[in-house]
């Protein structure tokens, strides 16, 4: 019988164990993810404000590109480019970042273990981050079990993973933030898979061309630009998230042409632009960056800009975190 996944934050720090292991997997995952630094980290005599993204030409760096646009060089930022939102909660905690985009989920997961990243601010709610559960359209062989006390082989026989719930007991590559929530996913269905850390979507989709893993999880919005890049000669596919969730998760369809996926359900979750606390001169520029969007936001909805800030809406509420405000505002 399939375990009923109650991922909001209540229910998942649940109880001081829960809460212990969450906080302990979050550290564990992050000390691998953050092992070396970026090489396209801004340079030293940056003077503008830093804003932790991820990789070049998924969604978090896609909407710095468009805030550079927005901005028209009125406040100068400088990108971070990192692994995602989870490296970005170290970017800021560690100050290599004054911005940056994270999951309010993520966020929630590993405020507990850091005072820093328990004080950020919320600037701006923006997008959707969904998972994409990238599997070979062909399945991969397996060997069957040997017989006769070890003196015969079976004959191989071919896997093919047609939604989320196939992958129970599968080995599955994980990339970026899907380095946490891959896990926190596989211990609430208790699903049993076995995980590869991968160092980035290429390296996890070639896993799954090799038939070494059964799929890999990667985490972007819509559309990604990794995934985008895949063509149907590539042999690879998405396949739909058909576990039961709660908030802050939702189920929304996806669509990738180039690929032949069409309103395949994924796993969503939200975003936010946070910053570090701020009272100088510092805190000026990110007001003016906050102001500039709110006033540009219908520009950015409509205009030729990324698809993911059509999702943006200003007013949303995040749970637990703090609005930005300059010296003497009032929350």
């Amino acid at each position: 019988m399939q375990r009923n996944l109650n991922l909001n934050r209540s229910s998942i720090c649940k109880g001081n164990k829960m809460k212990k292991f969450i906080v302990a997997l979050a550290l564990a995952v992050s000390t691998a993810v953050f092992a070396a630094p970026s090489a396209d980290a801004p340079q030293a005599d940056c003077t503008g404000v830093k804003i932790a993204t991820g990789p070049k030409g998924k969604g978090y760096s896609n909407l710095f590109a468009d805030l550079q646009k927005v901005l028209g060089g009125r406040v100068q930022i400088c990108e971070v480019n990192t692994q995602g939102g989870l490296d970005n909660l170290n970017a800021l905690s560690t100050k290599e970042a004054d911005m940056g985009f994270v999951q309010i989920d993520t966020w929630g997961d590993m405020k507990g273990g850091d005072d820093n990243i328990a004080a950020l601010q919320l600037v701006l709610p923006v997008n959707n981050n969904y998972l994409h559960v990238v599997t070979a359209v062909n399945g991969f062989a397996v060997q069957g079990e040997r017989k006769l006390m070890g003196m015969m082989k079976g004959d191989a026989k071919t896997v093919v993973i047609n939604r989320f719930s196939d992958l129970r007991g599968q080995r599955v590559a994980l990339v970026g933030s899907a380095q946490l929530l891959g896990r926190q996913l596989d211990k609430r269905l208790g699903y049993g898979m076995q995980f590869v850390d991968a160092k980035d979507d290429a390296a996890a989709f070639d896993l799954v061309k090799k038939g070494e893993v059964a799929a890999a999880f990667t985490i972007s919005g819509w559309p990604s630009g990794t995934v985008k890049s895949l063509t149907q000669a590539s042999g690879l596919t998405m396949v739909p998230f058909d576990a039961p969730i709660s908030d802050p998760y939702k189920v929304k369809p996806l669509n990738y042409k180039n690929i032949a996926v069409y309103n395949n359900n994924s796993l969503a979750v939200s975003n936010v632009l946070v910053t570090r606390p701020f009272t100088g001169q510092r805190a000026a520029q990110i007001q003016q960056i906050q102001d500039l969007i709110r006033q540009n936001l219908t520009e950015l909805k409509e205009g030729n800009y990324q698809p993911a800030w059509n999702e943006v809406n200003p007013t949303a509420q995040v749970p637990g975190m703090n609005s930005f405000k300059t010296a003497g505002t009032k929350k």
